[in-house]
């Protein structure tokens, strides 16, 4: 459930085994010691980091880690020792609070799907599990809302004259929830798609090319813009 990387209690103890000190080598047999040194309140009480200290033998190690004040509250961590179980928990739990943080920060950048939140937070090292939990929870509070994001995602599909199948097949490659993309036709039913054919005709060529050769390579143009072939005839006759 975290990052790609060796869980930390794990780490601890492979360093302590693989040393060249034959002392360090011998404290490897030594229970692990884990203590949480201290709590301190982040961010205006949103978050508190938690200070915690792993010992083998002579070797110590400190770790920082940050929870969301809801993380804190479920898992009640305090200053003194702690079992190997919950700072485990303690370290997935801070995992998820980065990711929830980094999510945050891409929101920013502008409106992004669950499924394409996800990707990016994978991109950025995180675990896919930990990824969609802080993916699907931001959408939960709100920030994200595929219903919304996909009818402005249309609206600049349709700015730039894109046709009904181009429109469909980049908001899958979004990555919007197969619930998102059945609300497309509502949102395209007052559309006159050959209308807007017409115009990308008029934009590109300025009429309707008189050469068949140019007729052609006309029809795969607005192919590629996702216009059927009814609409591409119905714009050549508008266009004409």
């Amino acid at each position: 459930m975290m990052r790609t990387r060796t869980n930390s209690t794990c780490a601890f103890r492979m360093a302590v085994r693989t040393t060249n000190n034959p002392y360090m080598a011998m404290a490897a047999s030594v229970p692990l010691k884990i203590t949480v040194r201290a709590l301190r309140a982040q961010h205006d009480g949103a978050e508190v980091q938690v200070q915690v200290l792993l010992e083998n033998g002579e070797h110590q190690e400190q770790k920082s880690l940050l929870l969301t004040m809801e993380q804190y509250c479920e898992l009640k961590p305090s200053k003194g020792p702690i079992s190997e179980d919950l700072y485990e928990r303690l370290e997935t739990a801070s995992e998820l609070c980065q990711a929830l943080r980094s999510g945050e920060n891409l929101l920013s950048y502008g409106a992004n799907s669950v499924q394409m939140l996800t990707r990016k937070l994978m991109q950025r090292g995180y675990s896919r599990e930990i990824a969609t939990v802080a993916a699907e929870h931001l959408s939960e509070i709100g920030l994200i809302n595929e219903a919304r994001d996909l009818r402005r995602e249309v609206e600049r599909c349709l700015r730039k004259l894109w046709g009904q199948k181009r429109i469909c097949a980049h908001l899958w490659g979004r990555g919007f929830s197969a619930e998102a993309i059945a609300e497309l036709p509502a949102c395209l039913e007052e559309v006159d798609f050959s209308e807007n054919c017409a115009a990308l005709i008029q934009k590109h060529y300025g009429g309707v090319p008189r050469e068949a050769e140019e007729q052609r390579r006309m029809l795969a143009f607005l192919s590629r813009y996702g216009y059927s072939l009814g609409e591409i005839r119905a714009a050549m006759k508008k266009a004409e």
